[in-house]
């Protein structure tokens, strides 16, 4: 009974948290918050265990972001500046300027920045959560790739040297085993560099040709000073009762800490959510996806050409009968969004850029790289040969070289050939040899 009366309690709160934000509704912020997304608004909820005529699940490899987190150092320094803008709100509003309720106003003025930078990107009770919940429902998707039963033989769990991804691996440990048998598990130590699981922090061509290259932000810098963005800005510092506009920067932290903090609590929405409405919503989420695109997707072919790392160790791990039968790799943003692109899933029809935003578009972050983003492949023991399933985001997803969801393990082989056996690291990621693996995509 006390359970019940919690529930409809937090429930409660969460509808007249909802309520109070007035014209900006639920869905507005849920689906546009980019990679501060949390796995909640994007899970699969649908548990059953997943069965074809004749096959049988054998083994799981699967990538994971990690959870949701608390924010950068950068972007704590930045949130900083947010107090200040908040008493100019408030100052604003007892001058009779400006269009938020009473509640608004005072759950603004509660708002604090409280973070401090020791902790800066550390997993947050709902990232724990969200991998508890994550490992329950993909156990009894898979029974039989996914033992219960733990053993160092059968399971390998491997995360980059950053708290967010050990402990994402251990609360992902915690949904899968029973907690005594947790306590026990064998963790590979992590590394700081791990060519696997973060291969682009160590690629030199594509550190100083990619990242590095002011040419890559060219696109977004075009949409940062657009037509759009000035009427967005206009359109923020309004609904919030200024009688300034404010600079991209401003706004862009305000849209960010919206993104965290909603995320942080199922129960609540960001004070700083306040400024926006669904069409401001979506520009910054157009801003942000044009980074990731150019940086991380489509825009440079390197940035994916080089997530064959990754993919030849999930075929050699499929190839391999004494190899762990569930492998687990917890990793970053980056490398969740250069493997979908490797696998050539996403692909907008045409490059983004700062002169069109295309809503239809398949590259949103917002859908395909929250918080706790996962690509998981399964190989399936048939009576017709080795067959893998793919799912993202725990959802069945058919690969664009494949004619079936179920596509043979053979013709993924024989498509990816080049990433197997021609994945040469050193060549591709070394700055001593003049490459046109950097061609970038034509605009």
């Amino acid at each position: 009974m006390k359970v019940f009366i919690t529930s409809c309690f937090l429930t409660l709160i969460y509808f007249m948290n909802i309520t109070i934000v007035g014209s900006l509704k639920s869905n507005d912020i849920r689906n546009h918050l980019g990679s501060r997304t949390p796995y909640r608004f994007r899970s699969n909820k649908n548990d059953s265990r997943i069965k074809f005529p004749n096959c049988k699940d054998n083994k799981i490899w699967m990538v994971i972001r990690h959870g949701t987190r608390l924010p950068s150092k950068k972007d704590i320094v930045a949130g900083s500046n947010l107090l200040d803008l908040k008493y100019e709100i408030l100052l604003q509003h007892e001058n009779g300027k400006g269009p938020l309720s009473k509640e608004q106003l005072r759950r603004l003025e509660d708002w604090k920045q409280e973070h401090d930078v020791e902790q800066e990107s550390y997993l947050t009770l709902e990232g724990q959560d969200e991998m508890i919940l994550l490992a329950e429902r993909m156990q009894k998707r898979f029974p039989n790739a996914i033992r219960e039963r733990y053993d160092n033989k059968t399971f390998l769990f491997r995360y980059t040297a950053t708290q967010r991804t050990q402990q994402s691996a251990r609360f992902f440990t915690n949904g899968l085993f029973e907690k005594k048998n947790a306590q026990d598990i064998i963790f590979a130590p992590a590394t700081k560099v791990d060519i696997v699981l973060r291969f682009y922090k160590h690629c030199d061509r594509w550190q100083k040709q990619v990242k590095k290259n002011p040419d890559t932000y060219t696109e977004q810098r075009l949409y940062g000073h657009s037509p759009e963005m000035n009427k967005t800005l206009e359109s923020v510092s309004k609904r919030l009762g200024l009688n300034r506009v404010l600079n991209l920067g401003e706004v862009d932290t305000m849209y960010k800490f919206c993104g965290y903090e909603t995320s942080w609590d199922k129960y609540y929405i960001s004070p700083w959510c306040y400024g926006f409405d669904e069409e401001t919503m979506k520009v910054f989420e157009y801003y942000h996806d044009i980074k990731t695109y150019w940086v991380d997707g489509y825009g440079y072919d390197l940035s994916y050409r080089q997530a064959c790392l990754s993919i030849k160790n999930m075929f050699e791990n499929f190839s391999d009968e004494n190899g762990p039968q569930a492998t687990f790799l917890f990793t970053h943003s980056g490398t969740v969004l250069k493997l979908l692109t490797h696998m050539e899933l996403y692909r907008p029809q045409a490059p983004l850029t700062g002169s069109y935003r295309d809503d239809d578009r398949q590259w949103k972050v917002s859908q395909i790289d929250c918080f706790a983003s996962n690509l998981a492949f399964v190989l399936y023991k048939c009576k017709t040969g080795d067959h893998v399933l793919t799912l993202h985001q725990e959802k069945i997803i058919k690969l664009p070289m494949c004619k079936h969801e179920l596509c043979p393990l053979d013709h993924l082989k024989k498509y990816f050939k080049n990433s197997i056996y021609n994945c040469n690291y050193d060549d591709m990621c070394g700055l001593e040899k003049k490459s046109n693996a950097t061609e970038k995509t034509p605009v």
